[in-house]
C-alpha cells in the first residue's frame, strides 16, 4: 500500500483499529529485539558459503519490513513511545549478545571436533541467553 501511495490509509488503520494497532505493535517489539549483526555472525561462522544468500535475503526483508511500520506509525525509531523496554533491551544486551558471539564459536568447534565439554559449554550459552530473553520479553 505504501508502494501505491496509500500511506495515510495505513496511518488510519493505525489510529482508528486497534486490531492493526496492536499488530503494529508487536512487529515493532520484534524488529527492536531484532540484531542482524548477530544474525549475520551466525552465518559467517556455522552456514555454508552456498547458502548465505538465505540469511542475507532474511535480513533485506526485515529492513524492510522494519521501514515500513516505522512509516506507517511515524515513529524515527522503534519503541520511541516506550523508552523503558528500549533501554532493557539494551541493557539485556550487554549480556547476551557475548554469549551469542560464543555460542556460534562453540558450535562450530563442536562440529569441527565434537566433545563433551564443548557440548556442555553450548547448553550453558542456551541457558543463558533463553534467560536473558525471557527477562526482557
Amino acid at each position: 500500500m505504501l508502494e501505491r501511495g496509500q500511506a495515510e490509509v495505513l496511518r488510519e488503520m493505525y489510529t482508528a483499529w486497534p486490531f492493526f494497532a496492536t499488530r503494529m505493535a508487536m512487529l515493532e517489539m520484534v524488529f527492536a529485539k531484532a540484531d542482524v549483526s548477530l544474525s549475520a555472525y551466525y552465518d559467517e561462522r556455522l552456514v555454508p558459503a552456498s547458502l548465505q544468500q538465505i540469511g542475507e535475503t532474511l535480513r533485506a526483508k526485515l529492513a524492510e519490513d522494519s521501514h515500513t511500520v516505522l512509516e506507517v506509525t511515524g515513529a524515527k525509531q522503534f519503541l520511541e513511545d516506550q523508552p523503558w523496554i528500549r533501554r532493557s533491551i539494551q541493557l539485556r544486551n550487554i549480556y547476551t549478545d557475548p554469549l551469542n558471539v560464543l555460542q556460534a564459536e562453540l558450535l562450530q568447534r563442536h562440529r569441527e571436533q565434537p566433545e563433551d565439554v564443548l557440548e556442555q559449554a553450548i547448553m550453558v550459552t542456551i541457558a543463558g541467553i533463553a534467560a536473558g530473553m525471557r527477562n526482557t520479553g
